[in-house]
């Protein structure tokens, strides 16, 4: 059974356990795989749908306070699969039997499974005693706590070219779940990376170095999506920005270690924060603006 997510809160356990659900009922188009496992032992869950050859990633949940945006894509995921199956077209326009024929989504919404559990049930959440005590001691609220069970911050710790320590013995790529993220992206550099998250209501390209063309594309491909994102008279726009390679913006971030080593389009899709008291909450107009976003990009390539 399907879980509503705009009626229950939902735990890491029901993530994981409705993406292979979805991925057995779907079998003939939806594939389930695990990826890596967190620092504290969670698996990190992927679905990847279609039977083409080329891929485009989706990923989300990266800070643990991104509470909806795992929701979001688990949404995107359980939509297409149903349209593929029922043979609907999405908006009246996206054929998903002959797009997934062509094409490859991998989703992957919840790449930092212990900062999700912390932001709801505290550091209790995590098992290892040493890596709990650790943040503890930080005296950071595990509502405003935005990194992995180690205390770093997954968003600043993929190896770019202008990659910045934060403490003297930081690394690249020193956590399980950015290991297992850069490996998925070795396997199959994929045409393309649509990172979904918060901040303002904008689309961040990031700019490859020394790539003229390449960067032209990008910005094209931004602008469609602007477009498509604001299409409703009612809808706010989003406005577009960029990520220098040499800027301090985009050091470490998994868009822009994409840009750099895939060379492929890479975008952030950013929403406001909403919240209801102090708890994020899922939100059908957000939804609505961002769902055939992977869709439009595949159509645009």
């Amino acid at each position: 059974m399907m879980i509503n997510t705009d009626k229950t809160f939902c735990t890491y356990e029901n993530i994981y356990y409705e993406m292979w659900e979805i991925a057995g009922r779907y079998t003939e188009i939806a594939q389930f795989r695990v990826i890596g496992k967190s620092h504290d032992d969670r698996m990190i869950p992927m679905v990847q749908i279609g039977k083409g050859a080329e891929t485009v990633f989706c990923i989300a949940g990266l800070s643990g306070r991104d509470r909806c945006m795992p929701i979001y894509l688990m949404h995107m995921l359980k939509e297409y699969v149903k349209a593929w199956e029922c043979r609907w077209k999405l908006e009246n326009l996206y054929d998903l039997r002959v797009l997934l024929e062509d094409w490859k989504i991998c989703f992957i919404p919840l790449l930092n499974p212990d900062g999700y559990e912390i932001y709801e049930k505290d550091f209790y959440a995590i098992r290892n005693p040493i890596y709990r005590q650790m943040l503890r001691m930080q005296e950071i609220p595990c509502k405003e706590f935005i990194c992995n069970s180690r205390g770093v911050n997954l968003r600043k710790n993929f190896p770019t070219q202008y990659y910045r320590r934060k403490q003297i013995h930081s690394q690249p790529a020193s956590e399980n779940e950015t290991k297992a993220l850069i490996k998925v992206f070795q396997e199959n550099t994929g045409r393309g990376l649509l990172s979904f998250g918060y901040s303002e209501r904008q689309i961040v390209y990031f700019r490859q170095s020394q790539s003229f063309a390449a960067n032209q594309k990008s910005y094209r491909l931004a602008r469609h999506l602007q477009k498509q994102a604001g299409l409703n008279a009612d809808k706010a726009k989003y406005h577009l920005d960029d990520v220098e390679p040499t800027g301090k913006r985009g050091y470490g971030s998994p868009e822009q270690f994409y840009a750099e080593i895939c060379r492929q389009p890479a975008f952030r899709i950013e929403i406001p924060r909403r919240s209801r008291g102090n708890e994020m909450v899922p939100d059908p107009a957000e939804y609505e603006e961002i769902h055939t976003l992977p869709l439009e990009y595949l159509f645009s390539l």
